[in-house]
C-alpha cells in the first residue's frame, strides 16, 4: 500500500527546466538584440518608407480604373535558368 500512494504523489519539481527556460530565453532576447542593433539604419527609415507608402495609396486611389492587376511572382529563379541552359 506505501508504495502506491509513493507511486501517486507528485514528486517535486526539479528546478532544470525552469533554468533551460530562462537561459533560452536570454538567447532568443540576445539574438534579437543583436539583430535589431545590426539593421538600425532599416529601422530609422521605417516612418519615411510608412509615410512613403501612404502618399502612393493616395495617389492611386484618385487615379484608380476599378481593374485589378496581376502579378506574376517567381518563387525559384534558378530553375528556370538551369532548365534554359
Amino acid at each position: 500500500m506505501r508504495r502506491l500512494v509513493q507511486r501517486y504523489e507528485p514528486s517535486q519539481p526539479s528546478r532544470w527546466p525552469l533554468f533551460g527556460m530562462l537561459a533560452l530565453g536570454l538567447v532568443a532576447g540576445a539574438a534579437v538584440g543583436g539583430y535589431a542593433v545590426s539593421q538600425r539604419s532599416r529601422f530609422e527609415r521605417l516612418p519615411e518608407l510608412a509615410l512613403r507608402v501612404r502618399e502612393m495609396r493616395a495617389g492611386r486611389r484618385l487615379q484608380d480604373d476599378g481593374e485589378a492587376t496581376v502579378v506574376a511572382v517567381s518563387s525559384n529563379p534558378r530553375r528556370k535558368a538551369t532548365s534554359e541552359a
